[in-house]
């Protein structure tokens, strides 16, 4: 699997870097899904192990925004967010 380093693998928030320029894991959460590079995904996860994040965060938690809520980009929308990124939304 290839992962980006920049850019959540669950969400699709942009303004995230997952992988250093190793491909090691940052630890850095994800502002808008709460999603922890090295603690909930990493280089090796599958996509089945990603969509099943996703899931949870789309139907368990609305899609609802983890962090500063004053970090929350203007206008912004989590399905186009993830349609933006070429992540399948969970139906």
């Amino acid at each position: 699997m290839s992962m980006n380093k920049k850019g959540c693998p669950i969400c699709g928030y942009a303004d995230i870097t997952v992988l250093d320029d190793f491909s090691c894991t940052t630890f850095e959460i994800c502002a808008c899904c709460g999603s922890e590079s090295g603690v909930e995904f990493d280089l090796h996860s599958t996509p089945e192990h990603l969509a099943k994040i996703r899931r949870k965060w789309v139907k368990q938690d609305n899609c609802k925004w983890w962090g500063n809520k004053k970090l929350i980009p203007p206008n912004w929308n989590p399905k186009e967010q993830m349609e933006l990124a070429n992540i399948k939304i969970p139906q």
